[in-house]
């Protein structure tokens, strides 16, 4: 399905009503080089993250998820410093 949109002057777009049936009313809103793309919010954000990267952390507990997400947080906030 694809529908147009146009944010209006304070920012806003609305989303169809039948898009928002299906997929809900919280998205993450992603702006990529070419793109801007909204993502669905999962209720549990534990299913949304499987849902969107497989089986990659299936042998990983929430907390080793965390641990890893934390270090790279670090590393990429250090690198920036340095740059």
């Amino acid at each position: 399905m694809s529908k147009r949109a146009k944010a209006d002057d304070r920012g806003r777009i609305v989303i169809p009503h039948e898009i928002r049936e299906k997929h809900g009313d919280r998205y993450r809103v992603v702006e990529l080089d070419d793109r801007v793309e909204l993502i669905p919010l999962k209720d549990d954000p534990i299913e949304g993250l499987r849902d969107a990267v497989g089986d990659a952390f299936d042998d990983k507990s929430i907390d080793e998820i965390k641990r890893a997400a934390h270090e790279t947080a670090r590393e990429d906030a250090i690198d920036d410093v340095r740059e």
